[in-house]
């Protein structure tokens, strides 16, 4: 289980035990919603973290990255879009520059 899972589960039990304490005990209402607000605060610091990563109650899962072999090699980019890249002019093919703005197209 990854901590930031089992800080929702607590902060969950948290907002339930305040609900039940400002229902239960009207006169705590004021102490009861500080001490929640106070724990949201933290609570988010805690979930946010880089250690709210971390697996507890258990071994980490192994993540294995695939070797660059079996990743897809991309392809060659086109070298004529049929558009200026600066300014979105349409371009006839075989310009070498863009009539529009001036702009020199990439040749491939």
């Amino acid at each position: 289980m990854i901590l930031r899972t089992l800080l929702t589960f607590v902060n969950l039990a948290t907002i339930a035990v305040a609900i039940v304490v400002l229902f239960e005990f009207p006169q705590y209402a004021g102490p009861a919603f500080y001490l929640l607000l106070g724990w949201m605060v933290g609570s988010l610091v805690l979930v946010y973290g880089p250690w709210a990563n971390r697996t507890v109650f258990g071994t980490p899962p192994s993540r294995t990255l695939p070797s660059s072999s079996a990743l897809p090699r991309p392809g060659p980019l086109p070298t004529n879009l049929g558009f200026c890249i600066y300014c979105a002019a349409p371009l006839a093919p075989g310009v070498s520059a863009c009539p529009a703005c001036g702009h020199a197209v990439p040749a491939g």
